[in-house]
């Protein structure tokens, strides 16, 4: 079975009502890995997404419902969090010289077992670890979707 960790930048979008096309195409991708349980999140994820809607003006008006927003995508942030995933996270950023944010994401997808990475904050195609850099505004849910089936 497939899986793709998805960045918090890609659940924002679907917030953003400043970016009506990023919105649309991150609602597919969403939308499409749910109906293929194949997403996983990790906490981390989750409080990005919190912190950043909390903070920023672009995001007042999802301030009232991002509790109940992030309770939907409790249940796919599955990935863990161990001290082994904080090691990872050190050798990827010296490895790759990630932020070590990026780098705790990419050792928490490691860890779950993860083969795609989705998100526009990373170089599109580039492996880290075992996981693959997927940008969601170029290319089609289907495109991991359907490779990962063969």
């Amino acid at each position: 079975m497939v899986s793709v960790f998805v960045d918090s930048t890609t659940i924002l979008y679907t917030l953003d009502l400043a970016e009506p096309r990023k919105r649309t195409i991150c609602s597919a991708w969403l939308r499409r890995l749910r109906l293929a349980n194949a997403l996983i999140l990790s906490p981390q994820v989750l409080n990005e997404i919190y912190s950043v809607v909390s903070r920023k003006q672009a995001f007042a008006a999802a301030r009232s419902s991002i509790r109940g927003h992030l309770g939907d995508y409790m249940v796919w942030a599955t990935a863990p969090f161990t001290t082994a995933t904080l090691t990872g996270a050190w050798r990827l950023q010296d490895l790759h010289g990630v932020s070590f944010w990026d780098a705790l994401l990419l050792a928490s997808a490691n860890a779950a077992g993860c083969r795609h990475f989705l998100t526009e904050d990373l170089n599109d195609g580039q492996l880290y670890g075992e996981v693959r850099v997927v940008d969601p505004f170029r290319h089609a849910p289907e495109d991991v979707l359907g490779r990962a089936r063969r």
